[in-house]
Protein backbone atom coordinates (compact mmCIF):
# COMPACT_ATOMS: atom_id res chain seq x y z
CA UNK A 1 0.00 0.00 0.00
CA UNK A 2 2.96 2.58 0.96
CA UNK A 3 4.43 2.00 -2.84
CA UNK A 4 0.76 3.00 -4.38
CA UNK A 5 0.64 5.93 -2.18
CA UNK A 6 4.41 7.23 -3.37
CA UNK A 7 3.16 6.49 -7.12
CA UNK A 8 -0.45 8.34 -6.64
CA UNK A 9 1.71 11.12 -5.01
CA UNK A 10 4.67 10.95 -7.43
CA UNK A 11 1.81 11.50 -10.27
CA UNK A 12 -0.35 13.90 -8.28
CA UNK A 13 3.09 16.42 -7.54
CA UNK A 14 4.32 16.01 -11.47
CA UNK A 15 0.47 16.88 -12.55
CA UNK A 16 0.45 19.71 -10.04
CA UNK A 17 3.78 21.29 -11.04
CA UNK A 18 3.28 20.69 -14.62
CA UNK A 19 -0.41 22.94 -14.12
CA UNK A 20 0.02 24.95 -11.19
CA UNK A 21 0.39 28.92 -12.75
CA UNK A 22 2.88 30.17 -10.22
CA UNK A 23 5.15 27.32 -10.64
CA UNK A 24 8.46 27.92 -12.23
CA UNK A 25 8.55 27.22 -15.63
CA UNK A 26 11.82 24.50 -14.81
CA UNK A 27 10.64 22.80 -12.39
CA UNK A 28 7.18 22.44 -14.17
CA UNK A 29 9.64 21.00 -17.39
CA UNK A 30 11.64 18.54 -14.88
CA UNK A 31 8.01 17.13 -13.58
CA UNK A 32 7.43 14.45 -16.07
CA UNK A 33 11.25 13.46 -15.85
CA UNK A 34 11.38 13.53 -12.33
CA UNK A 35 8.02 11.08 -12.56
CA UNK A 36 9.85 9.15 -15.01
CA UNK A 37 12.63 8.51 -12.48
CA UNK A 38 10.04 7.20 -9.81
CA UNK A 39 8.27 5.17 -12.68
CA UNK A 40 11.13 3.26 -13.50
CA UNK A 41 12.23 2.00 -9.98
CA UNK A 42 8.67 1.31 -9.74
CA UNK A 43 8.44 -0.66 -12.58
CA UNK A 44 11.74 -2.66 -11.81
CA UNK A 45 10.94 -3.35 -8.45
CA UNK A 46 7.53 -4.75 -10.29
CA UNK A 47 9.67 -6.53 -12.49
CA UNK A 48 12.21 -8.59 -9.69
CA UNK A 49 9.10 -9.30 -7.62
CA UNK A 50 7.65 -11.28 -10.67
CA UNK A 51 11.23 -12.66 -11.42
CA UNK A 52 10.96 -14.04 -8.07
CA UNK A 53 7.40 -15.12 -8.61
CA UNK A 54 6.13 -13.01 -5.43
CA UNK A 55 4.09 -11.30 -7.91
CA UNK A 56 1.52 -11.59 -10.53
CA UNK A 57 3.04 -10.78 -13.98
CA UNK A 58 -0.93 -9.58 -15.16
CA UNK A 59 -0.95 -6.36 -12.59
CA UNK A 60 2.60 -6.12 -12.83
CA UNK A 61 2.60 -5.01 -16.36
CA UNK A 62 -0.57 -2.99 -16.15
CA UNK A 63 0.70 -1.12 -13.58
CA UNK A 64 3.60 -0.51 -15.29
CA UNK A 65 1.70 0.23 -18.38
CA UNK A 66 -0.56 3.00 -16.58
CA UNK A 67 2.15 3.97 -14.79
CA UNK A 68 4.23 4.56 -18.92
CA UNK A 69 0.47 6.00 -20.15
CA UNK A 70 0.82 8.84 -17.45
CA UNK A 71 3.98 9.83 -17.82
CA UNK A 72 3.43 9.95 -21.99
CA UNK A 73 0.49 12.65 -21.00
CA UNK A 74 2.89 14.86 -18.97
CA UNK A 75 4.78 15.22 -21.96
CA UNK A 76 2.06 16.98 -23.99
CA UNK A 77 2.57 20.90 -23.38
CA UNK A 78 0.60 22.63 -21.48
CA UNK A 79 -1.86 24.57 -22.74
CA UNK A 80 -2.39 28.00 -21.74
CA UNK A 81 -5.62 29.44 -20.22
CA UNK A 82 -7.97 30.32 -22.91
CA UNK A 83 -6.55 28.32 -25.42
CA UNK A 84 -4.72 29.95 -28.48
CA UNK A 85 -5.05 33.86 -28.03
CA UNK A 86 -8.05 34.93 -29.96
CA UNK A 87 -6.15 38.42 -31.27
CA UNK A 88 -3.27 36.25 -33.34
CA UNK A 89 -5.72 34.33 -35.31
CA UNK A 90 -7.61 37.64 -36.51
CA UNK A 91 -3.95 38.27 -38.21
CA UNK A 92 -4.62 34.67 -40.19
CA UNK A 93 -4.42 34.17 -43.83
CA UNK A 94 -8.01 32.33 -44.44
CA UNK A 95 -10.72 34.47 -43.91
CA UNK A 96 -13.20 31.96 -42.03
CA UNK A 97 -10.79 31.94 -39.18
CA UNK A 98 -10.17 35.80 -39.10
CA UNK A 99 -14.10 35.73 -39.11
CA UNK A 100 -14.59 33.06 -36.58
CA UNK A 101 -11.98 34.48 -34.51
CA UNK A 102 -13.71 38.07 -34.66
CA UNK A 103 -17.05 36.29 -33.45
CA UNK A 104 -15.37 34.31 -30.53
CA UNK A 105 -14.22 37.85 -29.04
CA UNK A 106 -17.38 39.41 -29.22
CA UNK A 107 -19.14 36.62 -27.25
CA UNK A 108 -16.24 36.21 -24.47
CA UNK A 109 -16.54 40.30 -23.91
CA UNK A 110 -12.98 40.73 -24.75
CA UNK A 111 -12.53 44.72 -24.65
CA UNK A 112 -9.32 44.96 -24.90
CA UNK A 113 -9.41 43.11 -28.61
CA UNK A 114 -11.75 46.15 -30.02
CA UNK A 115 -9.13 48.46 -31.32
CA UNK A 116 -7.77 44.84 -33.86
CA UNK A 117 -11.48 44.38 -34.30
CA UNK A 118 -12.22 47.95 -35.68
CA UNK A 119 -9.36 47.25 -38.03
CA UNK A 120 -10.95 44.05 -39.37
CA UNK A 121 -13.56 46.72 -40.13
CA UNK A 122 -11.12 47.06 -43.13
CA UNK A 123 -11.10 43.71 -44.09
CA UNK A 124 -11.01 42.15 -47.75
CA UNK A 125 -13.31 39.76 -46.87
CA UNK A 126 -17.15 40.93 -46.39
CA UNK A 127 -17.55 37.27 -43.44
CA UNK A 128 -14.56 39.25 -41.61
CA UNK A 129 -16.00 42.65 -41.73
CA UNK A 130 -19.57 41.69 -40.88
CA UNK A 131 -18.12 39.60 -37.65
CA UNK A 132 -16.05 42.17 -36.90
CA UNK A 133 -18.87 44.59 -36.80
CA UNK A 134 -21.32 42.27 -34.47
CA UNK A 135 -18.22 41.81 -32.24
CA UNK A 136 -17.57 45.75 -32.07
CA UNK A 137 -21.90 45.85 -31.46
CA UNK A 138 -21.76 43.22 -28.92
CA UNK A 139 -18.90 44.86 -26.95
CA UNK A 140 -20.64 48.18 -26.99
CA UNK A 141 -23.37 46.64 -24.81
CA UNK A 142 -25.36 46.68 -27.88
CA UNK A 143 -24.69 50.33 -29.27
CA UNK A 144 -24.26 50.49 -32.93
CA UNK A 145 -22.15 53.40 -33.91
CA UNK A 146 -22.51 52.53 -37.73
CA UNK A 147 -21.58 49.48 -40.30
CA UNK A 148 -18.11 48.49 -41.78
CA UNK A 149 -19.19 50.03 -45.27
CA UNK A 150 -19.48 53.71 -43.70
CA UNK A 151 -16.52 55.53 -43.59
CA UNK A 152 -17.89 57.88 -40.56
CA UNK A 153 -18.63 54.16 -38.39
CA UNK A 154 -14.82 53.12 -39.22
CA UNK A 155 -12.97 56.83 -36.92
CA UNK A 156 -16.69 56.30 -34.26
CA UNK A 157 -15.37 52.98 -33.93
CA UNK A 158 -11.82 54.11 -33.34
CA UNK A 159 -12.70 56.71 -30.99
CA UNK A 160 -14.77 53.97 -29.25
CA UNK A 161 -11.82 51.28 -29.06
CA UNK A 162 -8.75 53.72 -28.71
Amino acid sequence: MVLYALLVVAAGVALYAQRAPHVEPGLAAAAPWLFLVFALGFSIYRVALVAARRYSPFKAFIQIFLAALFFLTLLFPRVPPGGTQSGELLRHHDARVRALAAEVIGWRGEQGQGRALVGLLGDASPEVRRAAHDSLVRLNAGLDLGGADEPSAQKAWEARFP
